[in-house]
């Protein structure tokens, strides 16, 4: 972001320094100046020179050769340029640019002498006079320059040796010129004019193009007739591109000229429908001359002039015919179009295309290949074999050069620096290690939410974002064999691959997708499969959850007795320093040293219980036991999987067990027999809390076994065994947070479950309640009116959480509302029997 922010004050600085004071006389427009330089420069990631230009350079060279009557010339520099493609290299289209643009009338200049091999003495032509620099003087006018053989003075007399005139030496070359030397090869103007000898030739081809020099009637006056024969040499003539009399420069119908023979209404219709044609052409032909700096974009133009160019040579040949005919040869403007037909169909298809793309948004420089896509399908659809062929091997063509930085990514990891069309970015700052999975690279998006790519590529997306990362992450892991990248020698798709023969019934978005999906795949498996096979094996990605297990959901049973225990003792005694980080962390290490790292291991309290003294936090689960924070350090590959999120969860569970285990602790500091000879005369009282007793324990017993044996247990293990049988990281990640997502809900934590939670927090204060009544020391009376309030208290609180749950579980459609079921009848099934 840091670097967008300069770059786009680097572009306002340019355009303020290119229009002056525009930026003060004019804001408005000085602000649109600059968004327009900011969107140009954006789309812009190439300086390399467009290999496409530099082949429609040469090949017109070759054909300007030809024209001159210099075939052996043309034949030589194709020889050339086909050994050179024989050999590529990554600079060749920069040295053949500066080849071309040094070139300096080639055609008239060049010598097919000066090409021999280098070591073969060059044999100068007897005739060619000496170049000597009398001639040079004479032919740049410096040679009556006297001035320019003066000496010059160096001292400090400015006047000194100025009359020395040492320019007597030019002179004597006035009578010195290249033409008193015999040079045959000056020519002039007069030296290129041809004088036919077949003046009736000359005469009759003036009679056929006098309908041209004539002068344009008016709207009502009779049009000029024009034979049908010129007729279709100026169609030709447009359909090449070329000026014409029967059309404009807007290809528009000239109204001035007719058809002879023809009516009007006949000579309209004909000759609007060909300028249409020629319209659909001359917008192939703009976008074909256009500079593209965008890749595939440069590949669609290359091939645009690929077709044109054939288009040509097609015209060219009927031209032929009809100019030196062998037997009968039957002109029609009808006849043109049929024969042309097939050849246009496909060529106006790209050109609706073309005009698309000019309406929408300059920053969708995918909408290209999506429209091309399109209308492939619509011509598959629509019964068009020769445009559906026609257009798909385009669209592959154009795709598989848009392929490239998806290539590299793929194989490499890298993306290429500064590049704004590629659908994947990476942050501009630092990211931790264990957040590079989900934090390090992001898809761009459109302002409107969409995917900054084509369309087409949606369903493959996420395995080219995985893929890439893949490798990134390997690299990090140094598993350096396995995130080397992969040279390819061939492109990725090609049309045999995609359309193979008996398939041509199957629609084209179904053919791309199978084609894609299996090149995808072949990039995408081996990379997924090593770094999963690295964090399960190398990284211990199993260990780390058996340490997670142990700590926040109390698998060993001993070890979080003797923790709870530790926690507990301080909070009985109302030690103030009950929430003293390296105290807790000791007893921590203490109770789990045997089971996990510990050194990986810290228990503190946060801000809220660090405040709450202990008399207070004693009093009840919700007070200073949501406080207490257990942290377990994962190695950061293992946090890709384990992410914030579902420790989070995890610390959820840990404290709605550790506020269970509270509640039990409390209830059994009382024994049933203690003080049973001397309370003989209160035995009501204590009978009412022994049930009391028992019908809490048994709910704080059922609830912790319903969290053991059908959430926690269960759930844990499915987690493995589907950890193991993911395809990817991401299917990891989604593996994991769903066994947290489904525990929290099974454990009554989640948010449906909120009311039922509160309810099941307030029984488990009850047992605090009762171990503060004890109602000795003269307030028997008070303590049993506490005992009958908690028994009522309990009573209410078990029909609300009994009943919550059952209708929960009949209005959820989740496999898991079962479970809410059998933990209620669970609950009023043994506090039943201990009535």
């Amino acid at each position: 972001m840091a670097f967008a922010a300069r770059f786009g004050a680097l572009t306002e600085e340019l355009v303020e320094s290119l229009t002056q004071s525009l930026a003060q006389t004019n804001p408005d427009k000085f602000r649109s100046a600059c968004d327009a330089s900011l969107r140009k420069l954006r789309t812009h990631p190439y300086l390399r020179t467009n290999p496409f230009e530099v082949d429609s350079c040469l090949d017109g060279l070759d054909e300007r050769f030809r024209v001159s009557h210099r075939e052996a010339l043309a034949d030589a520099l194709r020889q050339r340029l086909d050994a050179l493609r024989r050999s590529p290299a990554k600079w060749h289209p920069e040295i053949l640019y500066l080849l071309v643009e040094l070139s300096d009338q080639p055609a008239s200049k060049t010598r097919l002498s000066d090409l021999e091999l280098p070591g073969q003495q060059v044999v100068q032509e007897p005739d060619a006079p000496p170049l000597r620099w009398e001639d040079v003087a004479r032919e740049d006018g410096w040679d009556q320059d006297e001035e320019l053989w003066k000496a010059v003075s160096y001292s400090s007399d400015d006047s000194a040796g100025q009359d020395d005139d040492h320019g007597s030496a030019s002179a004597s070359s006035d009578a010195t010129s290249v033409a008193r030397d015999g040079d045959s090869t000056a020519r002039s103007a007069e030296d290129c004019i041809i004088h036919p000898d077949d003046h009736g030739t000359l005469n009759s081809i003036r009679q056929e193009q006098a309908w041209r020099i004539k002068d344009r009637p008016p709207a009502s006056a009779p049009k000029i007739a024009v034979p049908e024969a010129q007729a279709v040499r100026e169609v030709l003539f447009m359909f090449h591109g070329l000026e014409c009399s029967l059309f404009n420069g807007a290809v528009s119908p000239s109204p001035a000229f007719q058809l002879a023979d023809t009516a009007w209404e006949t000579h309209e219709s004909l000759m609007g429908a060909l300028a249409e044609s020629g319209r659909r052409l001359r917008v192939l032909r703009l976008f074909a001359t256009q500079p593209q700096t965008i890749p595939h974009i440069q590949a669609l133009q290359d091939c645009v002039a690929r077709h044109l160019g054939q288009l040509d040579r097609m015209l060219a040949e009927i031209e032929a015919r009809f100019a030196s005919p062998k037997g009968e040869v039957v002109v029609s403007l009808m006849g043109l179009m049929g024969e042309l037909a097939p050849r246009l169909e496909p060529l106006f298809a790209l050109s609706s295309i073309i005009v698309q793309v000019r309406q929408a948004r300059e920053s969708d420089t995918f909408r290209y290949l999506e429209l091309i896509f399109v209308e492939t399908s619509e011509a598959q659809l629509t019964g068009k074999p020769g445009t559906f062929e026609f257009l798909a091997r385009i669209f592959i063509e154009c795709f598989n050069v848009y392929l490239r930085p998806i290539q590299r990514w793929m194989n490499e990891g890298k993306l290429i620096p500064g590049n704004e069309l590629f659908f994947i970015s990476e942050s501009s700052s630092d990211v931790p290690l264990g957040d590079t999975w989900r934090s390090r690279f992001e898809l761009r998006k459109t302002p409107d939410g969409r995917l900054h790519g084509p369309n087409f590529l949606q369903p493959a997306v996420s395995n080219i974002y995985n893929a890439g990362k893949n490798i990134v992450v390997l690299g990090l892991l140094g598993q350096h064999d396995a995130a080397a990248s992969r040279h390819v020698d061939k492109e990725p798709l090609d049309y045999d691959s995609l359309c193979p023969r008996g398939f041509e019934l199957a629609p084209f978005p179904d053919l791309f997708g199978a084609a894609f999906d299996r090149w995808i795949q072949s990039q995408y498996r081996k990379t997924s499969r090593t770094l999963k096979n690295a964090l399960l094996g190398t990284w211990g990605l199993s260990t780390s959850l058996d340490a997670l297990r142990t700590l926040y959901l109390m698998s060993e049973g001993r070890a979080a007795s003797m923790l709870c225990e530790g926690l507990f003792a301080r909070l009985d005694t109302m030690d103030e320093g009950w929430h003293g980080r390296y105290a807790l962390t000791a007893t921590g290490h203490e109770a789990f040293s045997s089971l996990l790292d510990t050194s990986r291991l810290s228990i503190s309290v946060d801000s809220a219980g660090y405040r709450l003294p202990a008399s207070q936090g004693r009093v009840s689960v919700r007070a200073a036991l949501p406080s207490v924070r257990v942290h377990y350090r994962l190695p950061w590959p293992v946090r890709m999987i384990v992410t914030a999120e579902s420790l989070a969860l995890y610390q959820s569970i840990f404290t709605f067990l550790l506020q269970i285990r509270r509640a039990m602790h409390a209830m059994h500091k009382r024994k049933i027999l203690d003080d049973y000879w001397t309370d003989r005369e209160s035995w009501d009282e204590r009978g009412l809390f022994y049930s009391m007793r028992h019908k809490l324990l048994w709910f704080y017993s059922t609830v912790q076994t319903y969290l053991a044996t059908l959430v926690l247990e269960p759930i844990e293990r499915q987690m493995r065994h589907d950890l193991e049988a993911a395809e990817d990281i991401d299917a990891m990640i989604a593996v994991h947070a769903s066994a947290m997502k489904h525990i929290i809900e099974q454990a009554c934590l989640g948010s449906r479950l909120a009311p039922i939670r509160e309810g099941m927090l307030d029984v488990l204060d009850l047992a605090i309640k009762l171990e503060h009544g004890d109602g000795r020391g003269g307030a028997d009376g008070l303590f049993l009116g506490v005992l009958r309030e908690t028994a009522a208290d309990f009573e209410r609180h078990l029909r609300f959480i009994c009943g919550g749950l059952r209708s929960v579980a009949r209005a959820s459609s989740s496999a898991h509302a079962a479970k809410w079921d059998i933990l209620a009848d669970m609950l009023q099934a043994g506090i039943g029997d201990g009535r």
